[in-house]
């Protein structure tokens, strides 16, 4: 346990003195000033170095191109800035995990159009549609009894098929307000297409996909030219929606997407749990275990007693790193 350190309170700044050097840490301007704040009432003296030290300023997640340096969202060393970084910004400082946000923006980072950048995540938060731990995002279709598109009647929408079509063929004027291309939706406009007693589909969509957010209906409305139907609503959409994202149902296998999207059971989405278990049962106190990303399998830490595993995992929690799980050495055997 390391040496506690002194600290003063002055309205909204803190000054902390971390092995001699004095640090003046501001509630307007510090991403980690909440994280701080609990490290102090906690009396989490480690934690509380790594979120002070100037070599922790910069924090790098997911392939490398996303990091956050002080205040600011940057991809691949630049600032970003739209709706997306805000949100991102302020999930880090409350202390939210923004792994799938990070995987999201890499995905839509992989769009050929600067509008659709800019556009998609404020059409998803507008909406409330959420956001997969993959980085891609769920979203609305109504369609024929049959489950065919009601535009020509042709494309199949039952749960597990993946349907795409070129991108030059979908329009990408949002003053274009019915044209062509694969169309989604939010829950508020499914009452404006359609009858009630047709079947209202989910799709699993790559933000990497989308081509276009029409103007009409109020921004309720979009067009791609690829997604996975994962689900169909069945009563409340909200409560289909929050089966789909829990798991409870069988994620069917389908193509590889252009760009980035990656294949993987839909999990946790947006909004983020607060907090991950770390407590595991049944295991041998004298058998040795390895830690793995729970998003990607890539073995983080080898070797390690139960002690030390956990130990490791609660401070990836505590410092919002990727999440980890434990695992018997050398297998995928989840403890």
């Amino acid at each position: 346990m390391s040496a506690p350190i002194p600290y003063l309170l002055q309205g909204k700044n803190i000054i902390l003195v971390v092995d001699g050097k004095s640090h003046t840490i501001s509630k307007d301007t510090h991403i980690a000033y909440g994280k701080i704040v609990d490290a102090l009432k906690s009396q989490d003296w480690d934690a509380l170095r790594d979120l002070v030290e100037p070599k922790k300023a910069i924090v790098n997640f997911g392939y490398g191109y996303v990091s956050i340096e002080g205040n600011k969202v940057m991809w691949k060393g630049k600032p970003f800035h739209n709706a997306l970084a805000n949100r991102m910004i302020e999930m880090y400082q409350d202390g939210f995990p923004i792994d799938p946000m990070v995987r999201f923006m890499e995905n839509l980072m992989e769009n050929p159009s600067k509008r659709s950048v800019d556009q998609v995540y404020g059409f998803l938060e507008k909406n409330s549609l959420p956001i997969t731990e993959d980085g891609c995002f769920l979203a609305f279709k109504r369609v024929r009894k049959d489950y065919k598109d009601k535009h020509t009647g042709t494309i199949d929408n039952s749960i597990g098929e993946y349907v795409e079509m070129d991108r030059n063929g979908v329009d990408d004027n949002p003053d274009s307000h019915c044209s062509s291309g694969l169309h989604f939706c939010s829950e508020s406009y499914l009452g404006a297409f359609g009858s009630a007693d047709e079947p209202v589909m989910i799709l699993k969509i790559n933000p990497a996909d989308v081509v276009s957010i029409p103007t009409d209906y109020n921004g309720a409305k979009g067009r791609c030219c690829a997604y996975e139907v994962v689900g169909q609503v069945n009563g409340s959409a909200k409560d289909a929606f929050a089966k789909v994202v829990n798991g409870e149902y069988s994620a069917p296998q389908a193509p590889v997407t252009p760009y980035k999207a990656k294949q993987e059971p839909v999990a946790a989405a947006w909004p983020f749990a607060t907090g991950v278990t770390t407590t595991v049962a049944d295991v041998d106190e004298d058998e040795l275990y390895d830690l793995q990303r729970v998003n990607g399998g890539d073995v983080e830490y080898v070797g390690l007693t139960i002690e030390e595993a956990q130990e490791q995992v609660e401070k990836n929690v505590r410092q919002k790193k990727a999440q980890l799980k434990v695992v018997k050495t050398g297998t995928d055997e989840e403890v």
